[in-house]
Order: structure tokens, then sequence, then C-alpha cells
């Protein structure tokens, strides 16, 4: 029996002293991974091109984050009152810059900007709002969702928000031409006008 718990010993030594080499071979393996690989993971840096961000030019920066944030479910990863001097004039100018994203921090983010942030009586927080549609000189911001029976209600009681269609069934033809990509889609004005869709894939991208 002594022979038995020595030998057990022994393998539970070898065991453990194997373990060690299999975690100290993968930690360099690890570590020794080129910089740009590991950080291609995570990050577009070592991409061409990458559209970064659209930011908006906002009237009252609460509002928007009440729909972005609050509404949609963005996250917010920057937001700082920024002061600076106002060329040709010799007040200060104070202006708040909010990044807010979606799923990646690095592209798709949207950016909200209010360059009159500590003047709330400036002109040009009291601009008309324009609801143009869909014409030339206006953007669309289009989301993808896969939660949008959640998201809508939250959307629709938004305030400054004005709905142009609520959720509906909609056809497209798939890339190539080839079957075809049905899509919930919602449209709606934006507290400052711009245009927006919310809305749900139900077929694959790229059918097969």
């Amino acid at each position: 029996m002594q022979f038995y718990y020595q030998n057990l010993s022994n393998f539970q030594k070898y065991v453990s002293q194997v373990m060690l080499c299999v975690v100290l071979t993968l930690g360099l393996t690890i570590t020794s991974m080129p910089l740009s690989q590991v950080m291609a993971a995570d990050t577009p840096f070592d991409e061409k091109l990458v559209l970064r961000r659209q930011t908006l030019v906002v009237r009252d920066i609460e509002k928007s984050l009440a729909l972005y944030r609050d509404a949609i479910g963005m996250e917010v990863i920057y937001d700082q009152v920024i002061k600076r001097p106002l060329t040709g004039s010799d007040r200060e100018q104070i202006l708040r810059l909010i990044f807010l994203k979606a799923s990646n921090q690095y592209t798709g983010v949207l950016g909200l900007v209010d360059y009159e942030y500590g003047y709330p009586e400036h002109p040009a927080h009291q601009k008309p709002i324009r609801n143009e549609g869909f014409t030339p000189g206006n953007s669309i911001l289009v989301f993808n969702s896969t939660e949008l029976s959640k998201t809508w209600p939250l959307i629709e009681v938004s305030e400054g928000v004005k709905i142009i269609t609520e959720p509906k069934l909609t056809s497209y033809p798939g890339y190539g031409g080839k079957g075809k990509i049905r899509v919930m889609v919602s449209k709606f004005y934006d507290p400052d006008g711009f245009l927006v869709e919310m809305n749900q894939l139900l077929d694959p991208l790229n059918p097969q």
C-alpha cells in the first residue's frame, strides 16, 4: 500500500510538471505574437481604410442621448466638455463632445457634438429643424438590431422623435441578385431632423 501511494505521489508530481510546461509554452506562444496581430483582433489599425465615425451636430445633446443611449441602446465611450477661445470673439466657446458605440468602439461610432453647450440661448439651438425626407443632401443612419420589437416602443416615446414608418416587412434583392433579403424596416427623424432607420435582418446577407 505504501508503494502504491508513493507511486501515486510521483505520478501527481509528474502531471503537475507537465501541466506547468504546457502553461508556460502557451504563455510564450501568446506573448510572442507580433503586436500587430494582437491588436488586429480588436482594432482596425491594420486596415487600409476604415469609416471611423459619423458625428451629428445637435441642438440639445441630452435629448440626443435619451434617444441613442437610452432608447436605441448605444454605449457612451467618450464624454467631454471642451473649452477653447472663440475666433473673432472675446468669449470662450464651450462645447460638449460624446462618442457612442454600438458593438465596436473603433468603427461605426456615432458622435454627438453641441458647439454651444455653454450657451443654451445661443441662436444655433433655435435653428429650425428640417424634416426634408429622403432627398439629396441628407444622410441616413442605419442600425441593425436583433431586438427591434423591444427597442421600438422606447424610440416611439423619445422626446423630439418624429415617426416616418413603423416596423414593416420589406424585401431587397440579395447580393449578386441571388435570392431576397427580408428586413423589418422602421424609419424616423431624430430630435434634430436626422434620418434614422432601425432595422432587423430576417435573412442572411449572403444566402447560399
